[in-house]
């Protein structure tokens, strides 16, 4: 890559989109390498906009159909705009998606420069007038399509740092029908906790848990984060499923896509969880109570709405959550335990051996620091996605992906943020169809218990 070409990577740049359809002259300006701030069309504002999707009258908004597909013409715009404003300057993001060595090894050596950030202040500053601020940062404000508006997801995300990471998580999964739980660490800076409580502020449907816990790997407080979002979450009857994150994951999903792969899962909880392999000394001091089998799992789980509420309102749960009090590690027994005990006949629990349950979809996540897996580096043997794993995030079947460091590696995340903008586009437009045949055949959805 030519020197000229980095060094203009690493400037802010005032730049000007003329758009034909509409007449209007948006401005779009880089705060930063590949995060960009903009003016959207007047369409893209709260007042077009409500909590449940576009309204338009007939002059602005007539029904348009591509390959049997019915859209909106206005917001069809909006998001062929959007993608525009995702789009990524700095790096050919679909020459990385499709494996290019050559060219990824030019933009992995380029990807340093780009290391300027968003600041707790800038957030603070922007959210004083909430509906610039979801004007600025590209929000998408409408539910976009009938099926998605009906099948509202429930998300928690725990995390203590970097609230630009964090912010562009909940962007990337923002839809005014679903409900977002933030626990913000009590030992995160005070500058993180009010940028990220001054984004909650500009939407009904964002919030942070009253009770926020100082969280600690291995103790019993990172399971109780979990639970302070459920319990927040659970006052909302509308939501069908739960899936909880940290703030340095990000989604290989559209929110179309996941509604099509929930839908699929019938009930069924995707839910990790191993006998072989489980590690007996955590719980060898106490057994679970009713004589269930411990089983090892994980924290992060996509859960039907049943389940969740049999964990907040059920004896049996709250039986297990003190014995979990009693392990090590106990985030990765609680769930897995509770899913994995058939003689329990919860609705959407696995009936059968759980060492036959390879489909662990909710995250994509690589256990080794080692090279050709890891391309990039690992923290505590899990490794730091980057923009060489481009090719094999853009394939997965997984829900979301673990772990980024955007202060490592801007060009991944912009990579896959463009990518979901273009899906999203096309799914509206009736471009691209999803397929679900996969979602609908795994094991843990032909053996739930019904």
């Amino acid at each position: 890559m030519q020197t000229d070409q980095i060094l203009s990577c690493t400037k802010k740049r005032l730049f000007v989109w003329l758009s034909v359809a509409l007449g209007l002259t948006i401005m779009l300006l880089s705060y930063g390498n590949l995060n960009y701030n903009m003016s959207l069309p007047h369409f893209m504002t709260n007042q077009f906009a409500k909590d449940t999707g576009v309204k338009t009258n007939g002059k602005t908004s007539e029904p348009m159909s591509r390959e049997n597909a019915t859209y909106d013409g206005v917001t069809a715009r909006y998001l062929e705009e959007l993608s525009r404003f995702y789009a990524v300057q700095e790096a050919d993001c679909s020459r990385l998606f499709s494996g290019d060595k050559n060219y990824t090894e030019e933009v992995v050596q380029m990807v340093p420069t780009l290391n300027e950030s968003l600041s707790d202040e800038y957030y603070m500053n922007l959210t004083e007038d909430c509906e610039a601020f979801r004007r600025t940062r590209g929000y998408v404000m409408s539910s976009l399509t009938d099926e998605e508006r009906e099948f509202p997801i429930a998300f928690s995300i725990v995390a203590f740092k970097n609230s630009e990471m964090v912010e562009r998580l909940l962007r990337a999964i923002y839809r005014p029908q679903n409900y977002y739980c933030i626990h913000v660490d009590v030992k995160a800076s005070n500058g993180f906790l009010r940028a990220i409580s001054a984004v909650a502020q500009c939407f009904p449907n964002v919030f942070l848990p009253l009770n926020r816990l100082k969280v600690t790997w291995g103790t019993f407080s990172v399971l109780e984060s979990e639970l302070s979002c459920m319990r927040e979450l659970g006052r909302y009857k509308k939501w069908k499923y739960f899936i909880n994150l940290t703030g340095q994951e990000f989604p290989l999903k559209t929110n179309f896509e996941l509604v099509k792969i929930l839908k699929s899962y019938n009930g069924a909880n995707n839910i990790e969880g191993v006998l072989k392999r489980a590690n007996q000394y955590r719980w060898k001091n106490k057994p679970p109570p009713f004589g269930l089998r411990p089983v090892k799992g994980s924290v992060h789980i996509t859960a039907s709405r049943f389940f969740i509420d049999y964990i907040l309102h059920n004896d049996t749960a709250e039986a297990v959550l003190n014995w979990t009090r009693t392990i090590l590690i106990p985030d990765e027994a609680y769930f897995s335990t509770l899913n994995y005990n058939p003689e329990l006949g919860i609705r959407g629990t696995y009936n059968g051996n759980p060492d036959g349950m390879y489909a662990f979809l909710t995250r994509f996540k690589i256990w080794s620091p080692y090279k050709p897996w890891c391309p990039g580096h690992a923290v505590r043997w899990v490794c730091i996605q980057s923009t060489p794993d481009l090719p094999r995030l853009g394939q997965a079947k997984h829900l979301f992906a673990n772990k980024f460091y955007l202060e490592e590696d801007r060009v991944v995340i912009g990579c896959l943020e463009e990518k979901l903008s273009n899906d999203t586009r096309d799914e509206y437009m009736g471009i691209k169809a999803f397929n679900d045949t996969y979602y609908r055949n795994l094991i843990f959805v032909k053996n739930q218990i019904l």
